[in-house]
């Protein structure tokens, strides 16, 4: 344990900041995670989580029992958007070869669940909500936060986990504010007995068209099929990322597509089709002010295109545990932690950039995480 810090603070219950309570307690400090919301939970539907992320799972001891709620297609199909011809398939069983472990399709509320349910086995009080983060004020022994229910809480680090929008980021860097990057984006769950049997056969699959491309793959082994579309837009200025959008408006943007598809889209069920605007910032200089740091979105956010986003976070959070637990100081460990993971995560955030205009290009050739050898990484011993 480090010997100058017993007490860390995360600021945001997502997948992220409960990975970095749940690596920093296995390594014997005392945490305390700080939400927002009035409920811990997870909103939104599915995510990829890839072997590079998995190994952090494994880690801390939840790979198993996520591997057991979800999905792992056997093929992973790239295919033209006005008739659903395959292109391109990786077989997640090479990947298996070559990893160790395949890709899993996961529902997020599950792997949040089980982050939350590990977090409170260790420490039942672990975890608070409706608690706003507002400021911190730090001096040499430790660091201050104040929430804007006026409670106040001392701690010795302080961990921003809370998300693209980040009040931790906003605070510790003023004027630096979320983008809209003229991309917009819609999400459903539809189950399986909705879906067309074409689409239930090629189960993920990813469909590159003329300024947007579709997404679908199964989740909860098999039980409930993923979909995602997006596509470039004018303007937007909803704030929020669970709008509800309807049947018709999400057929609109994709009318050109397969039959196959558009029948998909019309068999959303009532109540599960959203939509919201994607935001971005640029890559920080540092993600360390002083006892303060960030990782996940809050550090570097993640566009869905390269499906990494909760991959890094999950990254992050293992390497910042272990950077702790190799300090002997609260400096030491910030900065062991960034110079392990700001190159990759300001890397990747770059590279996912990229990964969007290939997606909405079908002349474009597309280089995945696989590509890009992503999935090599294993946070559990890369150097720090």
């Amino acid at each position: 344990m480090t010997a100058s810090a017993q007490h860390i603070i995360v600021i945001g219950a997502g997948i992220g900041g409960l990975a970095a309570a749940l690596a920093l307690q296995q390594r014997g400090f005392r945490v305390s995670v700080y939400e927002r919301g009035a409920e811990i939970r997870e909103f939104g539907a599915g995510v990829v989580i890839a072997p590079n992320a998995r190994r952090a799972l494994r880690d801390l001891g939840v790979d198993e029992a996520l591997e057991r709620l979800s999905a792992s297609a056997p093929l992973i199909h790239t295919c033209i958007y006005n008739t659903g011809e395959i292109i391109r398939t990786d077989r997640n069983e090479a990947i298996s070869a070559r990893q160790g472990m395949g890709v899993l399709q996961v529902h997020r509320g599950d792997l949040h669940g089980l982050l939350l349910q590990a977090v409170q086995a260790n420490d039942a009080g672990a975890v608070h909500a409706e608690h706003t983060f507002v400021s911190v004020d730090q001096d040499m022994a430790g660091v201050t936060v104040c929430f804007s229910n006026g409670a106040s809480r001392r701690a010795d680090a302080v961990i921003g986990a809370d998300g693209n929008s980040s009040a931790v980021r906003t605070f510790l860097f003023p004027g630096e504010t979320p983008k809209f990057t003229g991309q917009v984006a819609f999400r459903a769950l539809v189950p399986d007995e909705l879906c067309p049997p074409v689409v239930r056969e090629r189960g993920s699959a990813m469909y590159q068209g003329p300024r947007r491309y579709l997404l679908h793959y199964p989740l909860r082994g098999g039980r409930i099929m993923n979909l995602i579309g997006c596509g470039q837009a004018l303007s937007w200025e909803e704030e929020g990322w669970a709008i509800p959008a309807t049947n018709d408006e999400f057929l609109h943007h994709y009318s050109d597509y397969a039959p196959e598809l558009l029948e998909l889209i019309r068999n959303v069920p009532p109540g599960e089709l959203f939509k919201w605007g994607l935001r971005d910032r640029e890559p920080l200089a540092t993600w360390t002010q002083g006892r303060v740091a960030m990782l996940g979105d809050a550090a570097h956010p993640m566009l869905p295109f390269l499906g990494q986003g909760a991959c890094m976070a999950l990254e992050d959070a293992l390497v910042l545990g272990r950077a702790f637990a190799a300090a002997r100081t609260v400096d030491e460990a910030l900065a062991r932690y960034e110079a392990a993971r700001r190159t990759r995560g300001t890397n990747v955030q770059l590279w996912t950039r990229e990964e969007g205009i290939t997606l909405q290009d079908p002349s474009r050739k597309r280089r995945t995480a696989l590509d890009r050898g992503l999935f090599d990484y294993d946070p559990a011993t890369v150097p720090v």
